[in-house]
């Protein structure tokens, strides 16, 4: 968060302010800045790239206006405006002076990213998924790393609720069987955390080209994913260090979940029972 010359914290309006009175802005330059101004979620995540597409110029536009703004380059501009747009929700949650303990940090850097998946834009992306897995003949879930425990709750669950779905999470030759017997009757879902492997990137493809309907849950905007993707659902990770949080992303999850359950064709009610039946519950009566 930056601090101004008269110790005023600084939000995404006022450092944008500041530094285009600073700098000598032509047209196409001050459109990036309304852009920015209009969208500041949008504009802490996006590439360069996607922001010259929503303000209408070209890529190297979007890099000489935040080297106007006196950033070395569009990657340390959006750093700035995530950092300010993040701290603005924050600030807006708390009613309370801020504790400086570790836990608190984290659970208030949470609730951020929890904010910043709720854009209206992500929510017609999560109710596109669940429709895809509604109607979808099966659907199969590939995730590598962390990203397998977001992966086993979206499956399991949904597999309570009778939708056909199973994780692949196993080794590539695994998932790449599952992947392979795919086409246009079915969905893949793709969860990918960090780093993408050469793995997740060429199974999203042969998802793809086998005609599944594929849905991507990442927290790049640019992922090379996206381009064999039909719905992308963006879910924040930014951490307190450089481990990235996975609770935006299980909450997009349980978001997907709740549009399930509303057109499940079995009940968790009905599962119960089975599981009573069998006398496998401890609490039995």
């Amino acid at each position: 968060m930056d601090i101004d010359e008269e110790g005023a914290e600084v939000t995404v309006e006022s450092m944008l302010a500041q530094r285009a009175g600073r700098a000598n802005l032509g047209a196409r330059a001050e459109r990036v800045v309304q852009l920015l101004l209009q969208m500041p979620q949008f504009g802490s995540y996006a590439s360069a790239r996607e922001v010259a597409e929503r303000a209408g110029v070209n890529v190297s536009t979007v890099v000489r206006t935040a080297q106007q703004l006196d950033y070395d380059g569009w990657t340390d501009l959006r750093n700035a405006l995530r950092g300010e747009y993040l701290h603005s929700l924050v600030a807006k949650e708390a009613e309370r002076p801020l504790s400086r303990d570790t836990a608190a940090q984290m659970l208030r850097r949470d609730t951020a990213n929890i904010t910043a998946a709720s854009s209206q834009e992500n929510l017609d992306s999560i109710n596109a998924v669940a429709e895809a897995i509604s109607s979808a003949r099966r659907t199969v879930v590939i995730a590598t790393g962390s990203a397998t425990g977001p992966g086993q709750i979206l499956s399991y669950l949904a597999s309570i609720y009778g939708y056909d779905i199973r994780l692949a999470a196993g080794p590539a030759t695994e998932q790449t069987v599952a992947v392979s017997q795919l086409d246009e009757r079915d969905c893949l879902v793709v969860l990918n955390v960090w780093r993408l492997t050469r793995t997740l990137r060429s199974l999203t493809r042969l998802g793809h080209e086998n005609g599944a309907t594929v849905a991507v849950l990442t927290d790049l905007h640019s992922s090379p994913l996206n381009e064999d993707s039909d719905h992308v659902v963006i879910t924040p990770m930014e951490g307190l260090g450089a481990s990235p949080s996975l609770t935006a992303m299980v909450a997009v999850v349980q978001a997907i979940l709740a549009e399930l359950e509303r057109t499940a064709t079995t009940s968790f009610a009905r599962v119960e029972q089975a599981w009573d039946a069998l006398g496998l519950m401890e609490d039995q009566a």
